[in-house]
């Protein structure tokens, strides 16, 4: 039954994270810390498999779309790389109320910055061309310390990906969202590494919830096409406030 619980939760997280380019580390890490009390270097070490799983099987999907801007993935992809590994091993000092109190941070700046996508006037509209030109300097500099920033809370980098890509570099939302998720697949194998390594990964759980969500990430991909991600991403916005505001509250 715990394996069948995995596996649901894990397609449920899979399938609202290839929406959104942002991996499903965001439900992923609380619910292990709070549900089933991992320790937080668990919780992040299985989560960053989980991510890895679902942003391989998403990216599949998406280059079957193709609408992944390829010229701007590897580059953002290898720059994640090197703070990827040192964010791993940061992560052993994030312990008790400064662990909460990080998480609670970030996922207040989460909220707020999603509920703003998604009341943007042009996210569900426009060009989805992939950009022949962009400020892919921005990006590579960006994407160093969204390695680092993703690896030591065990969540991809999608989170930051996603909206510096689509307000700072003038990406298309769904071009965004599929380069989003084509990075993850990249810079989430030098976190995991890592991780296992340092023996932070319970390879049962997160073996389980991998492939729930690796079968979630396909149905995301196809719902991503056809529906318009505004509703769903203040549902979420709403349901990342809340768990910032219980991580605060067991920080303080």
């Amino acid at each position: 039954m715990e394996i069948l619980a995995y596996l649901l939760i894990g397609c449920c997280v899979g399938g609202i994270g290839s929406m959104l380019g942002i991996g499903g580390g965001v439900v992923i890490v609380p619910l292990l810390t709070f549900v089933f009390d991992f320790t937080p270097a668990e919780a992040i070490g299985s989560s960053m498999f989980v991510v890895l799983l679902n942003a391989l099987s998403g990216t599949i999907g998406y280059l079957r779309q193709k609408k992944v801007c390829w010229d701007a993935a590897w580059k953002f992809a290898l720059a994640t790389v090197p703070g990827a590994f040192l964010g791993s091993y940061a992560s052993e000092f994030l312990r008790g109320k400064l662990f909460y109190l990080v998480f609670g941070i970030f996922f207040f700046c989460f909220a707020i910055n999603m509920y703003r996508k998604a009341c943007s006037s042009n996210a569900d509209s426009g060009s989805e061309e992939v950009p022949e030109k962009y400020n892919w300097q921005f990006g590579v500099a960006s994407s160093v310390v969204v390695g680092f920033i993703a690896s030591i809370l065990g969540i991809g980098g999608g989170v930051i990906h996603v909206p510096m890509m689509t307000y700072v570099l003038k990406f298309p939302v769904k071009v965004a969202i599929a380069t989003s998720t084509a990075i993850l697949a990249v810079s989430a194998i030098s976190g995991v590494i890592s991780h296992a390594y340092l023996g932070h990964i319970v390879w049962v759980t997160a073996f389980g919830l991998g492939i729930g969500a690796s079968i979630g990430a396909q149905i995301g991909v196809r719902l991503a096409v056809k529906t318009k991600s505004t509703m769903l991403m203040k549902c979420t916005s709403v349901l990342v406030m809340l768990t910032a505001i219980k991580f605060l509250m067991s920080g303080i």
